[in-house]
């Protein structure tokens, strides 16, 4: 009976998620009811990346993943070049929405991730000129 007790006092959720650190850098260990998954912060860098290309309005990007908290595992932090004409509250919006529904469909995580977005300019649109042929 003490075994049990000390059994469900210790138990794990099957999916718990935790932190872990490596030689090639931080990954993410998602237990779930087939076992554990490694997932390191430079795959969801590149799903956040992915994510962003699909997002109208910003011309350039870094991107960046760490560790935040234990409610919020990890932190997407952004800073983009804006296209003139764009809202950059409407791109943050969507910027957010598009990143964490690309890392729910492509990891299945239960939280959702921050994302902190810094417009670091607003670049002019140019229109290529039109060549007179003779």
């Amino acid at each position: 009976m003490f075994k049990n007790i000390i059994k469900k006092i210790f138990s794990v959720p099957a999916t718990a998620v935790k932190f872990a650190r490596s030689s090639s850098g931080e990954f993410l260990l998602k237990k779930t009811d087939f076992g554990l998954i490694r997932v390191e912060f430079a795959v969801v860098e590149k799903i956040a990346k992915r994510a962003l290309n699909s997002v109208e309005g910003v011309q350039e990007s870094e991107l960046w993943v760490e560790k935040f908290s234990e409610a919020n595992p990890m932190k997407i932090s952004l800073s983009v070049i804006l296209l003139e004409g764009y809202s950059a509250p409407r791109i943050s919006e969507t910027v957010d929405k598009a990143i964490n529904a690309a890392l729910r469909e492509n990891l299945q995580l239960e939280f959702y991730v921050p994302v902190d977005v810094k417009v670091k300019e607003i670049a002019q649109v140019i229109v290529p000129k039109k060549r007179r042929v003779r």
